[in-house]
């Protein structure tokens, strides 16, 4: 009888860790939400390569042209996360109302558009201030873009 109450103990003891450290946890739907400043675009392989001479806004505008001809989104300059679901993209001249959802195991990050066109990003690294992208592009011989958040 003593070896059960041992085995049951045991067994409680390791679920109630175990559901401790999952509420530990931080949801990345949670750490996402804010506002969001673009930093920076890279890009594997561009054709322009200027960032020797630390001219990191002139190569990143470049990025952004060559990869971005696809995407429905890639002059953005702010995102918002509202808790809601919905992502407001703001650029230099327009202001733009999506769907988001983070899929998968916390690591992909999906767009959805009123035409029910969809985005899929690769959240690569998400913290209180850092927010890090990655496509993979159309054209699948180019490479991989990594878009740079920080939060405002």
């Amino acid at each position: 009888m003593k070896i059960w109450i041992r085995y049951i103990g045991f067994f409680t003891l390791g679920i109630s860790l175990f559901v401790l450290l999952i509420s530990m946890s931080n949801n990345p739907e949670h750490i996402i939400e804010g506002q969001w400043k673009e930093l920076v675009w890279e890009y594997e392989k561009v054709d322009k390569n200027d960032t020797i001479t630390n001219d990191y806004d002139n190569v990143s505008d470049f990025v952004k042209d060559v990869v971005g001809e696809n995407l429905v989104i890639h002059k953005a300059e702010s995102w918002t996360f509202k808790p809601n679901g919905k992502l407001i993209l703001k650029g230099s001249n327009y202001s733009k109302e999506v769907n988001w959802t983070i899929k998968g195991r916390g690591n992909i990050l999906e767009i959805k558009y009123d035409n029910n066109n969809c985005e899929h990003y690769s959240l690569t690294e998400l913290s209180e201030n850092k927010l890090v992208l990655n496509f993979d592009t159309d054209t699948h011989t180019r490479g991989i873009a990594r878009l740079t958040f920080e939060k405002i």
